[in-house]
């Protein structure tokens, strides 16, 4: 039942995106996103017999709180797409191709106690195979909680998507990145941006070699005395593109860390890397 439930939300999620278009949404200005409020950490499971179809569920905050971070596992299958719901900001979406479960996990904290936070969506032109693209905040403001994925030609979540190999905060901290493939023709990529000035922050990056189909794992830390707003994955070549690999963690850890797990598909002379980017808060 929680599957289907998603399935409607989902389908309104991708709907609400029109072309490549572009929506604002922003709260009354008065006290950022603060580091001194607890967030608060909601996981839910969704089985799936076989990773040959994409696995799709959402996590939804306690009633009167937004997310501030999303993320997923499926322990030894591959995530496709990781977003926070950009109609009411309570939940967010994963799906992931594993034969076992889909855990979506969202950080929460109370709507009251966040503001000044801007919400940029873009649908990018159809294409198929290779899709990647960066939402970026206004002048001012830092990316947190974001996350992307792909939508069918019919606006319904797509069930071609393989090998997301990013889903994170950009390194400079003022945006958003996706990258994943499909295999269908004229499927959209939508990434979210939330942005606020989070005035006391820094992306941590922490990474790892990853040898050709080795699977590796990153903890991303935040230095003493900050907290962990959000994170992502991102899996690297030496030139700092893309590589081509899978992930299957990408979650919040240890109450300070964000964890990811993944492998590479390329030789060892693109000398992968997997990287685990924080936005962190003081």
């Amino acid at each position: 039942m929680r599957v289907l439930r998603f399935a409607s939300a989902a389908a309104a999620l991708a709907t609400a995106i029109v072309g490549a278009g572009l929506t604002y949404g922003a709260a009354p200005a008065a006290a950022d996103v603060p580091a001194s409020q607890t967030i608060t950490y909601v996981t839910q499971s969704f089985w799936s017999g076989s990773s040959s179809v994409p696995v799709f569920g959402s996590a939804q905050c306690p009633s009167g709180s937004r997310v501030v971070s999303s993320g997923a596992s499926a322990p030894g299958g591959q995530l496709v797409g990781i977003a926070p719901d950009i109609n009411f900001f309570d939940r967010a979406t994963a799906s992931a191709r594993v034969q076992g479960y889909l855990n979506v996990t969202v950080g929460c904290e109370p709507f009251a106690a966040i503001t000044e936070v801007v919400t940029r969506v873009v649908g990018f032109p159809q294409g198929t195979g290779f899709r990647r693209g960066v939402v970026y905040c206004p002048a001012g403001t830092r990316a947190f909680g974001g996350g992307g994925y792909m939508r069918k030609f019919n606006g319904g979540l797509s069930t071609d998507t393989y090998k997301m190999v990013s889903n994170s905060v950009s390194a400079d901290g003022t945006g958003w990145t996706f990258a994943a493939t499909t295999t269908a023709a004229k499927e959209s990529l939508v990434i979210t941006t939330q942005c606020a000035p989070l005035r006391s922050s820094y992306v941590s990056q922490n990474s790892t070699p990853a040898p050709p189909n080795t699977r590796v794992n990153v903890y991303g830390p935040c230095n003493p005395g900050y907290v962990a707003l959000s994170g992502g994955v991102y899996l690297s070549k030496q030139d700092g593109n893309e590589g081509n690999g899978s992930i299957d963690f990408s979650v919040p850890a240890s109450g300070n860390h964000w964890y990811t797990d993944g492998i590479s598909y390329d030789s060892a002379a693109s000398g992968d890397k997997l990287v685990s980017p924080v936005q962190c808060i003081l």
